[in-house]
């Protein structure tokens, strides 16, 4: 069981950090990628194939800004709970993220954290009590 953190762009690593030192306090093990859907859809598309092939149990966690498709994306192609983290930037300061991300289409489940500083911290404890029903 484990955490995997996609991210839109490599920008996007440090607003995770306060969630990423929390996984490391409770020692949740979690893995880190960057795949942007606009850049690298055909890599992101292999690559969550290649996690759902492995039958563990994960929980996703999708930080991206702007038009924040990412979320909505993964969810779309694994089994697995996604947590989408709008990431604050661009003209809108994140807004615009965090709306991409809660109105994702029916039949797409995702949820979101809010549009603060600890949003990060709050989707990591979120993905660590999911995980925690799996034990």
């Amino acid at each position: 069981m484990k955490v995997i953190i996609l991210y839109g762009s490599e920008n996007d690593k440090n607003f995770l950090q306060i969630g990423k030192d929390y996984l490391n306090q409770e020692q949740i093990p979690f893995e880190e990628k960057v795949l942007s859907v606009h850049r690298n859809f055909d890599e992101l598309i292999v690559y969550l194939k290649d996690v759902q092939s492995q039958n563990e149990k994960v929980v996703f966690i999708a930080a991206a800004g702007l038009s924040a498709a990412l979320p909505g994306v993964v969810a779309v192609k694994v089994d697995a709970p996604v947590i989408g983290v709008p990431v604050p930037g661009g003209p809108l300061n994140g807004i615009d993220a965090l709306l991409s991300i809660a109105q994702v289409p029916g039949d797409v489940p995702v949820v979101t954290v809010g549009l603060h500083k600890k949003a990060p911290l709050n989707a990591c404890m979120y993905a660590h009590k999911i995980l925690k029903m799996g034990e």
